[in-house]
């Protein structure tokens, strides 16, 4: 009896602990950061914000967790379902879908804020070194690595090819990979080129200058980069220093767009607050652990963010710093 007693009062612990698990779990609110592909720079990042985010608001009942994506325009869309709370995507095409223009007309994403501008995306369009190609010209008819279909490496190929060689996808072999599937096709010599649109430096690029195929990277000279402003005003001069990539020997000339963090309009105010204190408050650790941190303007923080508000949460947290907040960027 006394043994039947002890598995009663056992059970009844399990099945209470088992009550109380479930109570925290129904509690707990999830929140998505979706990044990149795994071989680019917004996964990595959006990792270690999770992990910054999840032990600082372990008490709170919020669990972050970053995604792999196609990158910017599959992160808009699945902000747009209420599939994800959180995003990194480039500025420009943050813009054109909160306003409906250029490639979003007629389908307006309303329900994005930004946080905060992270790094610049940087334009690191890699060459074989047997592949032939020395200009943008050269790359008519090779196969090129344009970036997952719809992100938003894919649309900035567009824009490249057609204002520095007057190409489209019709004059080249366009293959919609990843960074990390797109480094071994061209270290196989299955791929000519490919661009890698993310911050300095990138796994898949580093990974390409440390192999034994010799590769470049295609540069902007004054008058390249003047014809993409013309086209596309939001890029500027980005360099890359020498050694930054192993083996590579000299500065390296290239452009960019500023990328940012997103939430969704309908994250509370005190949480986006509470986040930028985190970020600010890890700084060193943080460009400790990534080296893209160490290219975010944490000084001018709203600097090229283009198109869409700053959540309030960032307003407040930003204006308390005695940054000024642009009316632009006002919600």
């Amino acid at each position: 009896m006394k043994k039947m007693n002890r598995l009663m009062i056992l059970l009844c612990l399990v099945l209470f602990l088992l009550s109380t698990a479930g109570s925290a779990l129904a509690s707990t609110k999830f929140v998505t950061i979706v990044t990149g592909s795994t071989g680019g720079t917004y996964y990595p990042i959006g990792t270690i914000l999770a992990n910054h985010f999840n032990a600082a608001f372990m008490d709170k009942g919020y669990k972050w967790s970053a995604q792999s994506s196609g990158g910017t325009v599959e992160n808009l869309d699945m902000m747009q379902r209420n599939e994800a709370e959180m995003a990194i995507a480039m500025a420009n095409l943050t813009g054109f879908a909160y306003t409906g223009t250029v490639r979003y007309e007629g389908k307006k994403i309303e329900n994005l804020r930004y946080v905060m501008g992270l790094w610049p995306d940087v334009t690191q369009f890699v060459v074989g070194g047997s592949s032939g190609i020395k200009t943008w010209a050269d790359l008519k008819g090779k196969k090129i690595a344009v970036g997952p279909a719809a992100s938003g490496t894919e649309f900035s190929s567009h824009v490249l090819l057609k204002a520095l060689a007057g190409l489209t996808f019709d004059d080249i072999k366009a293959e919609y990979v990843g960074y990390s599937e797109a480094a071994q096709a061209l270290q196989n010599g299955q791929l000519d080129a490919f661009n890698a649109e993310a911050g300095v430096p990138v796994a898949a690029v580093a990974e390409l200058y440390a192999g034994r195929q010799e590769v470049n990277m295609l540069e902007f000279s004054p008058e390249d980069l003047a014809k993409v402003k013309k086209e596309a005003p939001f890029y500027a001069a980005v360099l890359i220093p020498a050694g930054t990539y192993p083996k590579q020997e000299k500065d390296l000339h290239v452009a960019g767009i500023k990328s940012a963090l997103l939430v969704g309009k309908d994250v509370p105010e005190e949480i986006v607050y509470d986040m930028l204190k985190i970020i600010y408050t890890k700084e060193e650790d943080l460009k400790k652990e990534h080296a893209a941190f160490t290219k975010v303007d944490f000084k001018n923080p709203v600097d090229g963010l283009y198109g869409a508000p700053l959540h309030p949460g960032a307003v407040k947290f930003f204006r308390e710093m005695g940054k000024e907040i642009p009316r632009e960027l006002l919600p």
